[in-house]
């Protein structure tokens, strides 16, 4: 087998770029040639990777009008259920037309014989079927719903028609392959409908060389507990408020506090704090996670996949997209507990995170899912493996 050209398409955003990074990197170390096509401004996180990255899809302007047209929608929507009603919409009819748009004159240009895709990303699976490329879906976290899913391809149909194509079932995402890097015990959705699972170990991408400042991560000793609503951009009230709650649930704990409130967000907006308590914008999660004791985050799937590859125990306080599912799936593996935005007082809170930091059953529970992770078939085994398709 000679060298294979790989080309890896995704939508914009940390959550949808991190996961593939591991894979992109173990084709290149093969000895393959990857290219990767993104969306907006995350072409620097791919570049950032050591990626060749290729604009395509919606600009960043675009997108920022879409997310929030979007989430203008969404009032009156339950918080779980609004990645039902995003999805569809604003990753299927709204990105996936724009990205069809570049990626295929760009695959028609440098003629890959592999597509990777993140599951958000749905051009890829009309381009492999118009140019006869074997495409293969990356998960980003647990699986999607298959109603969610075929909302989307419902109204993609007309897309693939104007090719000439009628849409498989699924908008196309397992003609080929489903890497599912999410461990079986914490996975709670059905995956019948999928063909091809191939299991793919999730290891923690967080970013490129360390910008963590001297003193922002807190110094060694006693107990830390990460506080976390992941890298969206923006910063909304409700954030804050989770934040400040989080926080004042926790002040009076003998532990060390790390809070982010990610890149686009303001430390100064959650006001002075004590000694313990350290606030920053972002922080690399392969750096923290190590020097940590539990996490109390959004659940969203890079924090909690790795999380539990560090066998910590977690607090979830999910928010809106696949948080909801993502606790679930924490709390029936019994690696952690949950509270509804309805329910997140500090007081339920710092009563949840005590359990958690008190009953070793939490730490043992997510201490065997990161002996099931590391049992996971790695990056470089599956890039083999995918390599032999073509």
């Amino acid at each position: 087998m000679g060298v294979v050209r790989v080309l890896f398409s995704s939508t914009w955003g940390h959550g949808h770029i991190f996961p593939m990074v591991p894979l992109a990197r173990a084709f290149l170390a093969l000895g393959h040639e990857v290219r990767w096509a993104t969306s907006g401004d995350s072409s620097a996180l791919v570049n950032e990777a050591g990626i060749a990255a290729i604009p395509a899809g919606m600009p960043a302007t675009a997108i920022g009008a879409l997310v929030t047209g979007t989430h203008a929608e969404m009032t009156g929507v339950r918080p779980e259920d609004r990645a039902g009603f995003v999805f569809p919409r604003m990753f299927g009819a709204a990105a996936t037309p724009a990205m069809l748009a570049d990626l295929l004159p760009i695959a028609r240009a440098w003629q890959p014989q592999l597509l990777v895709h993140e599951h958000a990303e749905l051009a890829a699976p009309l381009v492999g079927a118009l140019l006869g490329i074997p495409a293969v879906t990356h998960a980003f976290g647990g699986a999607i719903p298959v109603a969610i899913v075929d909302d989307a391809a419902d109204r993609l149909a007309s897309l693939w028609a104007e090719h000439g194509l009628s849409i498989p079932e699924h908008a196309g995402c397992f003609v080929g392959p489903y890497l599912d890097i999410c461990p079986r015990a914490v996975q709670t959705v059905s995956m019948d409908h999928i063909p091809v699972v191939q299991p793919l170990r999730p290891v923690s991408y967080t970013g490129g060389p360390s910008s963590v400042k001297p003193g922002v991560l807190p110094s060694p000793g006693g107990r830390l507990v990460y506080v976390t609503l992941g890298t969206v951009r923006g910063q909304s009230q409700n954030q804050v408020a989770v934040l400040r709650a989080a926080i004042e649930s926790l002040r009076s704990f003998d532990v060390r506090i790390l809070v982010t409130v990610g890149p686009g967000g303001d430390p100064g907006a959650l006001g002075p704090q004590p000694p313990h308590v350290t606030v920053a914008r972002y922080v690399s999660q392969t750096e923290v996670l190590p020097r940590a004791n539990a996490v109390v985050s959004h659940a969203g799937s890079g924090t909690v996949l790795g999380a539990l590859a560090g066998g910590l125990p977690q607090l979830c306080l999910p928010q809106a997209a696949d948080q909801f599912r993502n606790s679930r799936g924490v709390t029936t593996a019994g690696a952690g507990l949950s509270l509804h935005p309805d329910e997140a007082t500090p007081y339920a809170i710092g009563v949840s995170l005590r359990g958690i930091l008190h009953d070793e059953s939490f730490r043992r529970a997510a201490v065997g899912i990161a002996d099931d992770i590391r049992a996971m078939p790695s990056p470089d085994l599956v890039a083999a493996e995918l390599a032999r398709l073509t």
